[in-house]
């Protein structure tokens, strides 16, 4: 090249030369290195710029307080208004994946409370009229239209096949099929309905973390929203009062309020990000990821204490083998599972492989996290160790299992927690089961049991007694009564070689 082309050789190593000065004099792009620095960056960037930096926004609210009914009323989101790539992942993900995916910071939210109140100051009676009754009279046009027809029809008996007046006939025909006999006409009468004054008030305490995924550190506080809106809502307006379509624009209806109380909450990103940099920022050490979801645990125990003391519901039957059985909190779902030992849980694989972290409630009501420690994919077993201890159960021992034997299944079926379910022993025998494809090898003995074993079964212990005699993992749909729960032989000797040496 140099020997057929020397200029072009020049050229390429001046230009080279002329681009690596000016990389070397351009001024370097500075990570910023702390909270307060990135929000001082993003802020200088403006609205519109491209994203200079990655976030991760965890909704880390207690699953069992979602689903009380009437205690998060409204949601809660966060608007993003920086320049900031921040995306909602799993509390797993947040704290597992690496830092290059999740960027540096995590912000995790916990709401403690989402309630809307009303206050009536005051309800007003309104005059107004509805149709009280339809009278069905006359048509003047359908009476038109018969003589017409009459009419076209004695000139056409007169003059057969005319065909001016066969015409005009058959559109008089056509008129009267088409025209009403009778009109019918409302009967007003007078009514009242109510006008209330009401003051609507939503209230949002959310516990949040700021973590410093680089340095290892966090910040926790509490920020509180309050929206306050006065409403007059017309109530018992009957739907046939022909002056509702004139109501003025600030009269609203009860599907407007309920609208408004339902509504998201939301509260920009900056201005969680300005209240953690005015309480220091991250600058508590972390230490292990155990002991940041330990906090994350006692927030939200004392939120669902709080809740659960505000209901008036009774408790599900008090079975002491409750305190032994853990509800487990998927992605999209519900499972079971039941302590082992007094940190271990076990429970079924397929419930937890999606997770890292595990997320649990305890029948006591504590919120706890755990993580996968042992798994047998075949036998869809997994052990998980938990943060909170319980009271362990104890496995059956023996061979005296017979076909007929009186069994329950507690667990959580579609969301209704602590719920037993009886049977019967069907059968104890080797089966190939398709939860996941290795077990299609190599069978498994099952207990077969007619008692019902439904989603959100899945993991819990089936009992002889107060003894486990099988792990429920799976059903055949179509076929009820035809449920299998893993041979409490193959769970034992699957606890005892995964704790070995423990």
């Amino acid at each position: 090249m140099n020997r057929h082309m020397p200029g072009l050789a020049s050229a390429l190593r001046h230009a080279l030369g002329a681009l690596f000065l000016a990389l070397a004099l351009a001024p370097m792009p500075v990570m910023a290195s702390d909270l307060a620095g990135l929000l001082r960056d993003a802020r200088a960037a403006g609205d519109n710029a491209p994203d200079i930096a990655r976030m991760t926004l965890v909704e880390a609210t207690s699953r069992h307080l979602l689903r009380i009914e009437g205690d998060i009323d409204f949601p809660f989101s966060v608007g993003i208004d920086l320049p900031l790539d921040a995306q909602p992942r799993s509390l797993s993900t947040a704290l597992s994946a690496p830092v290059d995916e999740t960027g540096r910071y995590v912000v995790a939210f916990d709401v403690a409370l989402a309630k809307v109140s009303r206050k009536v100051r005051d309800v007003q009676s309104k005059l107004s009229r509805k149709i009280v009754t339809i009278n069905k009279i006359d048509n003047p046009s359908y009476i038109r239209a018969v003589k017409q027809y009459g009419s076209y029809s004695a000139k056409l008996e007169k003059v057969p096949g005319n065909p001016k007046l066969m015409q005009l006939a058959e559109e008089a025909r056509a008129r009267l099929t088409s025209t009403p006999q009778f009109i019918e006409q409302p009967v007003y009468g007078e009514y009242t309905y109510k006008l209330a004054d009401v003051e609507a008030r939503k209230v949002l305490t959310v516990n949040y973390y700021v973590i410093d995924r680089v340095n290892r550190t966090y910040v926790k506080s509490i920020f509180d929203a309050v929206e306050n809106e006065r409403f007059t809502v017309a109530y018992d307006v009957a739907s046939s009062d022909p002056t509702q379509a004139t109501f003025k624009a600030e009269i609203f209806r009860e599907k407007q309020l309920h609208d408004w109380e339902r509504a998201p909450v939301i509260i920009s990103l900056s201005q969680v990000l300005d209240h953690a940099v005015a309480r220091g920022g991250p600058n508590q050490a972390m230490g292990s990821v155990e002991n940041l979801l330990a906090q994350l645990s006692q927030d939200r125990s004392r939120a669902v204490a709080r809740a659960e003391s505000e209901k008036y519901d009774n408790r599900p039957l008090n079975d002491p083998r409750f305190d032994s059985v853990v509800v487990i909190y998927t992605n999209n779902a519900m499972g079971s599972g039941f302590y082992v030992r007094p940190n271990i849980v076990m429970t079924n694989w397929h419930v937890v492989e999606d997770s890292s972290i595990i997320e649990m409630r305890l029948y006591d009501k504590r919120e706890t996290f755990g993580q996968v420690i042992a798994k047998d994919v075949r036998l869809d077993l997994a052990l998980v160790k938990v943060q909170d201890r319980g009271r362990p159960l104890e496995f059956f021992r023996g061979k005296e299992l017979s076909p007929g034997d009186s069994v329950d299944a507690i667990g959580h079926p579609r969301r209704q927690l602590y719920t037993i379910t009886r049977g019967v022993v069907s059968a104890v025998r080797k089966q190939k089961a398709d939860t996941n494809p290795t077990q299609k090898r190599e069978p498994v003995l099952y207990v077969q049991t007619d008692a019902d074993i439904n989603p959100g079964n899945s993991g819990g212990p089936l009992f002889k007694g107060d003894k486990v005699v099988g792990v429920n993992t799976w059903g055949i749909g179509e076929s009820p009564g035809l449920n299998f729960s893993v041979h409490y032989s193959e769970a034992l000797n699957f606890l005892n070689d995964s704790m070995r040496g423990e």
